[in-house]
C-alpha cells in the first residue's frame, strides 16, 4: 500500500517503523527536515521512508499537530484520498481497544493524568498518552502488548480527522475560545471537539461539564450514557465542597494536592470516569490524595530569598490563565506574552492590570501587551529580551511571600519550540540568575 505521513515527528515516526514492517511503502511531506530528530532524518536518509512526489497515495496519515488549514490537504482531499489522523489509524490497528479519551480547551492533561494514576493505584494496566506533552504518542502502541486501558488526550485537530475512532468513555472538560489561528472560526473549533462523541453508542459513557453550558448542550447530541460532573448537577459527580457521587459522599476537597477551582473541576471529571469503571472510593481517594502536579501546570520550581517560583507554561490561552492566577493566593509577579493564537487575551490582561504586583511582558506581542496596560492605566510592567532578563525584572519587583509566575496566557512558539521548552527556560533562569 502507498502511503503518506504529513510530518514525521515523535507520532508519525512510530507509525513509519510500522508501515514498513508491514512493507508498505510510505513516503513523507515534511517541510523542515533538518528540524527532525535523528532517527526520523535516518529513515530519511536511508531511503526507507521517501520523499513527498506527487499525489497518488492510497492513504494519509497526519500528524497530530499537522495543521489542518495547510494546501497540501486541501489539495489530497480535492483528489478524494482519505486524510485520518496518526490516532484514528492507530485505533485501526488495535483489537477492540478500550479507550478513555478526553478533549477540552483546558484541563486536559492534568484530567488524564489523574484518571491513569488513579488506575494504577487501583494495579490496573493502562496506556497512558496521546497529545500530552511531556508524553507518549498513541501510536507507540504499535509496538506494545495490549493494554486493558488506552488514556488518551485528544486534540480538536485529530478530532477534526477521525472516521472509526470510538472511545468507551469520553471526556469534554471544556470548551473556550482557542486555536482560531488553526481553526477557521469558532464554530468550526466547537464542533471538532464534539466529534469525541461521534462513533459512540448506547453502550458507552459520555462525561460532561455541566458548569459550561455549551459542553452540557452536548448531552442532547449524544447516544452514549451521559454522566455530568460540576457544582449544579444532582445526578454525577458534584463539586459542593467536597466530593459527591450522586448523594454518596465521596471525601473532603481539603487537603487535595492541586490548587485552584479549575483542578478540583479536572478532579471531579476524573472520578467520573473512574466511578464508571467501578474503582472503589477508597482507591480513588488515595489516587487523587497522592497524585503530583505535572510539569509546567502550576509547577513549584522552589523559593528563594522567601520568593516563590512557580512555572505555569503550558497555559497558552486566557481562560486557562485567568484560572491559574486566581488560584493562587498572594502577591505575583507575572512573566506574561508569547504568540497570539488569534485571541486577544484581554480579559486576562484586564485581569493582570488589576490585580497583579507587576508584569515582566516577554514575547512577540510584547508591545501589544504594554500598550493595553497603558490604556488600563497600568505602569508596572517591563519588557524583557529573554527568560534570564524576565526572571531579573521580576526580582526588582518581588519582596519575601511574594510569586514569580510564569503565567504566559500566549503560545510559545515565537521564541521556543514548545511550552515545555519556555518552561525549562524558566526553570534554568531561575536558578541561573
Amino acid at each position: 500500500m502507498k502511503i503518506l505521513l504529513l510530518g514525521l515527528g515523535r507520532a508519525n515516526i512510530a507509525v513509519a517503523r510500522y508501515l514498513l514492517q508491514r512493507g508498505d511503502e510510505v513516503y513523507v511531506y515534511e517541510e523542515n527536515v533538518e528540524m527532525l530528530a535523528g532517527a526520523a532524518q535516518n529513515l530519511i536518509q536511508t531511503g526507507e521512508v521517501k520523499m513527498y512526489q506527487k499525489d497518488d497515495y492510497e492513504l494519509v496519515i497526519t500528524s497530530p499537530g499537522f495543521p489542518p488549514n495547510k494546501d497540501i490537504i486541501q489539495k489530497l482531499k480535492s483528489k478524494n484520498i482519505s486524510v485520518i489522523d496518526e490516532i484514528e489509524f492507530t485505533y485501526t490497528q488495535l483489537k477492540n481497544p478500550r479507550v478513555i479519551a478526553v478533549t477540552g480547551t483546558n484541563g486536559k492533561s492534568t484530567t488524564v493524568s489523574i484518571i491513569s494514576h488513579i488506575l494504577n493505584t487501583a494495579h490496573v494496566e493502562n496506556f497512558l498518552g496521546g497529545n500530552i506533552a511531556p508524553g507518549r504518542p498513541f501510536s507507540q502502541v504499535l509496538f506494545m502488548e495490549n493494554f486493558r486501558y488506552y488514556v488518551l488526550e485528544i486534540s480538536s485537530f485529530q478530532l477534526m480527522r477521525i472516521e472509526r475512532f470510538h472511545p468507551m468513555i469520553s471526556v469534554i472538560t471544556n470548551i473556550t475560545t482557542d486555536h482560531l489561528n488553526w481553526h477557521k472560526d469558532f464554530d468550526e473549533y466547537k464542533t471538532a471537539k464534539s466529534r469525541i462523541l461521534l462513533n459512540q453508542d448506547e453502550n458507552d459513557f459520555a462525561v460532561l461539564n455541566f458548569d459550561d453550558i455549551l459542553v452540557r448542550s452536548f448531552a442532547e447530541c449524544s447516544r452514549a450514557n451521559v454522566v455530568f460532573f460540576g457544582a449544579a448537577v444532582e445526578h454525577g459527580v458534584r463539586l459542593n465542597g467536597d466530593f459527591y457521587f450522586e448523594r454518596e459522599k465521596l471525601f473532603s476537597v481539603e487537603g487535595v494536592p492541586l490548587v485552584g477551582r479549575h483542578n478540583l473541576m479536572n478532579i471531579a471529571a476524573a472520578i467520573a470516569v473512574v466511578k464508571v469503571l467501578n474503582i472503589p472510593n477508597e482507591i480513588i481517594e488515595e489516587g487523587i490524595r497522592n497524585f503530583k502536579s505535572i510539569p509546567h501546570r502550576l509547577e513549584e520550581i522552589g523559593t528563594i530569598d522567601g520568593v516563590r517560583y512557580i512555572n505555569n507554561s503550558m497555559c497558552t490561552n486566557e481562560s486557562a490563565a485567568i484560572a491559574s492566577f486566581v488560584a493562587l493566593e498572594g502577591a505575583k509577579i507575572v512573566i506574561v506574552g508569547g504568540k497570539h493564537k488569534g485571541n486577544t487575551g484581554r480579559r486576562y490582561l484586564s485581569l493582570l492590570a488589576q490585580e497583579a504586583k507587576a508584569c515582566i511582558i516577554l514575547g512577540d506581542n510584547a508591545q501589544y501587551i504594554a500598550q493595553y496596560f497603558q490604556s488600563k492605566n497600568f505602569h508596572k510592567f517591563s519588557i524583557a529580551e529573554s527568560m534570564d532578563d524576565a526572571i531579573r525584572k521580576a526580582r526588582v519587583f518581588a519582596e519575601p511571600n511574594d510569586i514569580i509566575l510564569l503565567n504566559p496566557g500566549f503560545a510559545s512558539f515565537d521564541y521556543y519550540r514548545n511550552f515545555e521548552e519556555r518552561g525549562e527556560a524558566f526553570r534554568h533562569a531561575t536558578y541561573k540568575n
